[in-house]
């Protein structure tokens, strides 16, 4: 794992120098700044996502977690099977479920089968549309958190750069 981190401090590094060199800075100040090889191993190694880059960086980028907020339970694939353990757990539909399996016993039968499976298919579809609308207004919210743009401050003091990036 600490060659990947050495390879991106490396191309860091270059690509800052470069820009120093190109642009009205001063190379020499920045190059102090960013070389940073007697720091402590427990620092912070932080790289933007830059257009010219762009394949670097998504090497680099798989091998760390994302920083995505998800607040949300469920997916399309999981959402029936997951909300109905769910609604399960729940003490008045596991009371209705084992009134639909004892009315199923022809010995106890007190009503037609179909009467007795309504109040609880009706309950637990209420539930699930109102589940499903709070995972879904909660995903829109995480949707719009996750575009939001980023202000990004350089750690050289002869360079006042703020740039603006959209967090991967």
């Amino acid at each position: 794992m600490a060659d990947p981190i050495r390879w991106a401090r490396y191309r860091w590094q270059r690509l800052v120098s470069a820009e120093g060199r190109d642009g009205s800075s001063n190379s020499s100040s920045c190059d102090k700044c960013y070389q940073s090889s007697k720091m402590p191993s427990k620092h912070r190694i932080v790289i933007p996502c830059l257009g010219h880059f762009k394949e670097e960086y998504e090497k680099v980028s798989k091998l760390y977690m994302n920083n995505r907020i998800r607040t949300t339970k469920y997916t399309l694939f999981n959402f029936i099977p997951r909300n109905l353990f769910e609604q399960f757990h729940r003490a008045a539909n596991l009371y209705f479920l084992f009134l639909v399996f004892l009315n199923w016993v022809p010995l106890v039968e007190a009503f037609q089968k179909e009467i007795t499976m309504l109040p609880l298919v009706v309950v637990l579809t209420i539930i699930a549309v109102k589940d499903g609308l709070e995972d879904y207004s909660k995903y829109k919210l995480d949707k719009q958190i996750n575009n939001l743009l980023t202000k990004v401050y350089s750690r050289c003091p002869s360079t006042v750069a703020q740039k603006y990036i959209k967090v991967p």
